[in-house]
């Protein structure tokens, strides 16, 4: 290694993930971009260059401040999976000047959100994500899914009227927006920010795609999917919880599923799940998934609060009171807070 810097030229940062496998859509300049825009976040990225000057790794890190969730340096918010780029050697280099980085800013805490190799560090599962691997063999990967459940649901959609489309107009955008503070309003957990989605699409674009269930040409469902190299995340679905039994989640996933085959995507990601999220997790589990623990590296230690255990005392009376939130009051707290949960 020949150098730790925080700025490179954004051409070398391309070439550099775009040949680089374990890459992610959370590693490119456009999430730095929207997370910036969005949050106001400030980032502290690392790099690292080998001794021909070329860059050989990178951390990503945003410092949110936060006396909800903790004062932490995060690689990064609103992702699943992301950490250290590179060899073993440059990632212990990485993760060391983040520490530096951490007593200079006196925030206290990393949260790191991949397994490192780094004995200062404590790893901690508390998600999982759900993976399929895909194909343009349709009729293999639709065997593969439950019978009974998924399936089914699938074709008793399409023969109830459910069609599926995609996409990426901003009137469509705000009805799904509006679908998902329904949807998280009856969970009882803070829905995401309209900018929140606005801004994806405003600085993702090409990462990024909507799909709408539809009925009697109303939207009763949606998601929206992430795009980068050869993957794909299911990242954001809502539905309307009076078109239920019309199954628009079952719809507009497996709609995107074929799409994705067709197009030569190699990897469909359900996205994290909490592993006291059983009814979610059994979901997933239906659709022919494999089940990845995803690792998460935090200094000095891992911190759990009541924020974090959904089946906490506390967490189960913030859900009840949120839930009777008046929809404008709730949107606005829902605003106000929502940085936090990054």
């Amino acid at each position: 290694m020949r150098k730790i810097l925080r700025q490179i030229p954004e051409n070398e940062w391309r070439k550099y993930i775009n040949c680089c496998s374990n890459a992610t859509i959370y590693h490119t300049p456009e999430w730095k971009t929207f997370l910036e825009k969005t949050f106001g976040y400030k980032p502290y990225y690392i790099f690292a260059t080998d001794e021909y000057g070329q860059l050989a790794g990178m951390l990503p890190q945003f410092h949110v401040k936060s006396i909800l969730t903790g004062n932490r340096l995060c690689s990064v918010p609103f992702s699943h999976e992301c950490g250290c780029l590179g060899d073993n050697y440059i990632c212990t280099a990485l993760t060391n000047e983040a520490i530096n980085l951490n007593r200079q800013l006196n925030i206290g805490k990393i949260e790191i959100r991949d397994s490192i190799n780094n004995s200062v560090f404590e790893g901690k599962s508390t998600f999982c994500t759900h993976k399929i691997e895909l194909s343009q063999n349709l009729d293999e990967i639709w065997k593969k899914m439950d019978k009974g459940s998924v399936r089914w649901a699938v074709n008793k959609a399409k023969k109830l009227g459910v069609k599926v489309n995609s996409s990426i107009n901003i009137e469509d955008l705000k009805e799904f927006y509006e679908l998902n503070c329904i949807t998280k309003h009856n969970l009882g957990v803070p829905c995401h920010p309209w900018d929140f989605f606005k801004n994806l699409f405003d600085f993702l674009e090409g990462h990024v795609k909507m799909y709408l269930s539809e009925y009697n040409g109303n939207i009763i469902g949606g998601g929206i999917m992430l795009y980068y190299k050869d993957k794909v995340i299911y990242g954001y679905g809502a539905a309307n919880p009076d078109y239920l039994k019309l199954y628009p989640y079952n719809a507009f996933i497996w709609k995107s599923i074929e799409d994705a085959c067709i197009n030569g995507y190699q990897m469909y990601d359900f996205g994290r799940t909490s592993y006291d999220n059983t009814g979610l997790i059994k979901f997933k589990e239906r659709w022919g998934t494999q089940e990845k623990k995803l690792w998460y590296s935090y200094y000095p230690k891992y911190t759990n609060s009541s924020l974090k255990d959904r089946n906490s005392g506390y967490s189960q009376f913030a859900n009840k009171a949120v839930r009777v939130i008046p929809m404008p009051i709730y949107k606005a707290f829902s605003k106000s807070i929502f940085s936090h949960l990054g």
